[in-house]
């Protein structure tokens, strides 16, 4: 069973080249894809720049790969 973390929903953008597009001045301190980043990402339902937190009791969870076709 996988767990339920942001890191696990659709509205959790955690792709290096994602984030880079919408934080463009990022490189000018390194890169997305560093491993300083971890497994930081952007929450877009909080909209902000997090580390994934558990989402046990978040409403707006959605396992990706289970609604409409978003990986």
């Amino acid at each position: 069973m996988i767990e339920r973390t942001c890191q696990h929903c659709v509205h959790f953008i955690d792709d290096p080249a994602s984030i880079e597009a919408e934080f463009p001045n990022l490189t000018i301190f390194g890169s997305a894809y560093s491993s300083a980043r971890g497994a930081a990402g952007i929450g877009r339902k909080l909209d902000r720049f997090m580390d994934p937190l558990p989402a046990q009791n978040c409403r707006s969870f959605t396992l990706r790969g289970e609604s409409d076709g978003q990986e």
